[in-house]
């Protein structure tokens, strides 16, 4: 019986080491917008962190672009609930684009979020700055909702506006 348990404690060994990481194919999301996602065996998502960002600077490198990630988000795996995962969104831009720039990263609730910063600046020449602040009020919220930006930077950018204005 000892020798039964032992064989199958094998098996299952066996199987989570031959099981690798599976990756998607490259997804075009938008205008210059990808997602690659990856999920894999065990419990570290050290290896589909990995596998995302090769697929997705590969995609790029073979196009002579650039990969500039917009959203990473990694979880660990759970016995028995789901194996480790990442999903990464990134933009594929010209080189000497002035859209590449260095991401800030935020660890939040275990999850890896790579944001780009944003910087918005507003028209001093418009006459009417209550519309003008409207809609810069707008575009942030639409920044926050599409998760380009933070709730913290939603908040700090609102601020700037609110005492610019």
């Amino acid at each position: 019986m000892e020798s039964f348990v032992k064989l199958i404690i094998i098996f299952v060994m066996s199987l989570v080491v031959l099981s690798g990481c599976s990756t998607s194919n490259v997804i075009a999301t938008g205008p210059d917008t990808y997602m690659v996602s990856a999920s894999g065996a065990g419990f570290a998502s050290a290896g589909v962190r990995e596998a995302v960002y090769k697929k997705a600077n590969g995609f790029c490198s073979s196009k002579g672009l650039v990969m500039v990630p917009i959203s990473f988000k990694a979880r660990e795996g759970k016995l028995g609930s789901h194996p480790p995962s990442a999903d990464l969104i990134f933009r594929a831009l010209k080189p000497g684009d002035p859209d590449i720039g260095r991401p800030m990263i935020y660890d939040h609730n275990q999850n890896v979020n790579i944001t780009k910063s944003i910087k918005i600046s507003g028209n001093e020449n418009n006459k009417n700055v209550e519309s003008d602040l409207h809609s810069e009020l707008l575009k942030l919220d639409d920044l926050r909702k599409r998760n380009l930006l933070s709730d913290a930077e939603f908040k700090k950018e609102k601020e700037k506006l609110l005492q610019r204005n």
